[in-house]
Formats: C-alpha cells, structure tokens, sequence
C-alpha cells in the first residue's frame, strides 16, 4: 500500500460504518498519489480486457440477451452492444467481467473488485456526465470499500458458504456510485444500509459440476444492486445506519465477527488498489502459486505423464476443500479443479482459456494425471493465508525420484508485481480475436489518458464494439 502526500487524524468517535462512508465522501483525486491513479489505470484496463473477452462466452451472452430483452435504450455502454440502462449495463458489463475467472484479485479479501466496481462506475459514469478523474476517483472508493470490509470478515464468510464477491461487492459497487451520484453524506449512510439488505450469493457452485454458471452472475448481480442502492439514496429511500457493525450489522449477522478493526487499518492514508493481484490464469486465484510451482519442476525435469507415479498438492485449506473434482463437467468445474489443473499446468498451458474448455476436459492424458494428483492442508502454508495465496508440489517419479517446489508469491501478486507492459500485452492476448489492433490502441489510450477526460463518452464508444 502506498501513502498519500499527508496523513489524516483518526476520526474518533465514529462508528466503523462512519469512518468509511467518511473516506468514501471526502476522497480528494487531487490528494492521491500518483502511483495510486496509475495503478488504477492499469486495473481498469486489465478489467475492459477480460470483459471484453467475457462478452463473447455463452453465459455473458445469456445475460446480455435478457437485458436486451426489455428493448429499452438508455445512457451507459454494454460491451460489445448498444446503450441500456445503468443498472442493465453493470449487470452485463459484470457478468462478463467475471466470465472467464481472470479478473483481478484482492487476495485479503478473497473478492474480485474490478469485475463488480468498473462496470457500476462505468455505467454511472456515463449516466451522470462525470468525468475521467470523477471515475477514477470513484473505482478507488468502492476498492476501499469492498476490499477492507472483506479483508475482515471474508475468510468466515467463506466458511459458512457465502462467496464474498457476490455479498461484498455491492458496498463496493454502491459506493462508486454513490460518488458519481454526489449523494449526501444522509443518502450516503442510506446507501449502505440498503447494500446490506442486498448483498447475497452463496458458494453452492464450488458443489455442483454442472450447475456453475451462476457464479459468472455473481460479480453482475453486485454491481446491479449497489447501483440500485445508490439510486434509491438518492431518493431519500432510507436504509438503516451503521449497517456493517453491531446487533443484526452485516458483520454479526453473516459471521459473528465483532473486530472489524481491518476496515479502518490505515484508512485515508493508505489504498487497496495497491494490494490487487492480476490474474494470469484462467481458473481459481488459489491455484496461481501451484501453477508456477509446477513450472518450475517443469523447467528442472523435462516431465511426462508415463513418468509420473503421484503429485502431491500442498497449500491452505481454501486451496484443498471442494477442489478435489477429477472430471469437471463444465468449464468453471475445471477452473475449480485442483488435480484438473494440476494436470493442465503439467502437460499443456494454464494461461489460455481453451485450456479449460469442453475439447480439453476429455483429453485422456490429463485426466490420467488427474487421477495422480492428491491434495493435503499444510499447517504452515495456512499460516501465510489470506495475506498470501501459497503453494507446494511434490512429484513423484516411477524411477524414484522427487521434485519438490514452493511458490509463496505467484507472479502479478503485490509482492511479485507485473510491469504496464505485461498488462498491456495480457490486455492485447485476451482481446486480439475480438477488436481489431485500432480498438487495442485506442482504448488502451483513452484509459491511460482517463485524468485529462471531460467525460467516458469517447471511451463508451469504443467499448461498444460491434
């Protein structure tokens, strides 16, 4: 995390609530960091990416249809189609900014930010006329918000079935864009109480081969509903106050969590998009670090499957429990798929999308491997989770021999960091087949040139590709 040219005093006194509706109101472009905004150009460029490939799939096009549906026009861009409704817009827009699982990642909070808050600001954005910093200002708003609440209470979220993308992502959405609204600090308060009654999604999908589109939904469905909670603040619709803390609070309610004391951690001086890891593969962010562990035994020992006799899977225990599937029946089962994975990252290449898709899921060579893959907690892997997603693999050849490797930080990660350029180029790999080389460009160039926009119309255009 990155400091601010000048620390704020504690707001004593406050609820837990306060302090961050606070943040969210008084946040100043002019007093952040430049290293802050650029980083938040890079999130929201690596998120038009992903999207912009997730509109293609089946189940972003499923969203989009129904949306389509209503034939009503509006003011806010769906990618890749016409001008909707705000709410329409965020609901699709987020639905393919989570359809592929390589949108980025605040590893604490166990949430994908950028898939819910892009999308919700985007739409507001060009709803209410705002301009680039307004947006840009706003993206770092609902980062903070989703981001610390979950940082909190997530890993608890977790373990009662909740997913927390879903349930927190629409505080993060509201409060982007309540900003861009320019609600009062009592609508504000609203805002939130009413994100509280709306946050819902369960993990169920990590239970069922078949049933896993919803999750794609999840990161839509927040952003859909923290827009609405804006919009009904803004007329005065009243939510309950303090919503995240005390009795019946949010936090007590899901997971009988009282020390919220990470929400305020540094809060006004320190910033969330700071601590985002980008996705460079295509499935669950727990297996990053095995994948790269993998790689490694890789470039030691030129593997095959005939020489392989076991591969033992090390990491916390969000890595291991519900991932255990060996034949995925549809791609987010693979994505979730500990010894599918395993499999892919030891003879093909978990970097790219197919190798997750329906021709892959049957190649008999993965799916022997698969059968060799076991998966075990590790107590001091555990340890290092959730500020760090680590990983150990062991394999074991028929000749006898072991190769062993641990990754603690996977690359892209905040202590691992990518550079522009390789966002860029991830950029270019996921959208090349889409838009041509001039809409690369162009779009590329208008997120990086965000600060100096009156407003998103021009990159509205651009997104509505056809």
């Amino acid at each position: 995390m990155l400091d601010t040219p000048r620390s704020q005093p504690p707001q004593l006194g406050l609820s837990v609530t306060d302090r961050l509706i606070s943040t969210v109101l008084e946040l100043s472009f002019d007093q952040l960091p430049s290293e802050v905004m650029e980083r938040t150009k890079e999130l929201v460029l690596d998120q038009l990416g992903v999207a912009i490939y997730g509109s293609t799939l089946e189940w972003s096009k499923m969203v989009r249809a129904v949306a389509d549906a209503e034939k009503a026009a509006g003011t806010s861009s769906v990618y890749g189609g016409a001008k909707v409704t705000a709410r329409n817009a965020a609901l699709v827009n987020g639905t393919a900014g989570h359809a592929m699982e390589l949108d980025d990642t605040h590893d604490e909070s166990l949430t994908h930010p950028g898939a819910v808050i892009i999308p919700a600001a985007l739409a507001v954005a060009e709803l209410t006329g705002a301009s680039g910093r307004d947006f840009l200002t706003a993206v770092i708003a609902g980062y903070e918000v989703q981001c610390r609440i979950g940082a909190a209470i997530s890993s608890r979220l977790v373990r009662r079935g909740f997913h927390p993308t879903a349930q927190l992502g629409v505080f993060g959405a509201a409060a982007a864009a309540l900003r861009l609204m320019r609600l009062s600090r009592r609508q504000t308060i609203w805002a939130f109480g009413l994100a509280g009654s709306m946050a819902s999604g369960i993990m169920k999908f990590t239970q069922d081969p078949e049933g896993t589109m919803v999750k794609r939904l999840h990161a839509g469905m927040a952003a859909e509903r923290g827009l609405l909670a804006a919009q009904l603040a803004a007329k005065d619709f009243t939510g309950p106050r303090d919503v995240i803390e005390g009795n019946y609070g949010y936090a007590s309610t899901l997971v009988e969590q009282d020390d919220l004391s990470r929400i305020t951690l540094d809060l006004g001086t320190k910033f969330e998009v700071s601590n985002i890891s980008v996705k460079l593969y295509p499935c669950c962010r727990m297996f990053h670090a095995l994948i790269e562990a993998i790689a490694k035994c890789r470039a030691r020992s030129n593997l095959s499957s005939d020489q392989i006799e076991l591969i033992e899977a090390f990491g916390p225990d969000n890595m291991i429990n519900g991932h255990l599937e060996r034949r995925p029946r549809s791609t987010m089962s693979a994505q979730y798929s500990l010894p599918y994975t395993v499999a892919v990252a030891a003879l093909a290449d978990p970097s790219q999308p197919a190798s997750f898709g329906d021709s892959m899921m049957v190649r008999a060579d993965l799916l022997e491997l698969a059968d060799k893959v076991t998966g075990t907690a590790d107590a001091e892997l555990q340890a290092l989770f959730p500020r760090k997603c680590p990983a150990r693999v062991r394999f074991h050849l028929k000749d006898g021999t072991v190769i062993e490797e641990t990754v603690l930080d996977s690359r892209s990660t905040p202590a691992n960091p990518i550079t522009r350029s390789d966002i860029e180029a991830k950029f270019h790999s996921v959208t090349r087949d889409i838009i041509s080389m001039r809409a690369q460009s162009d779009i590329k160039a208008a997120v990086f040139a965000l600060e100096d926009a009156p407003d998103l119309a021009k990159l509205g255009d651009l997104l509505r590709f056809r």
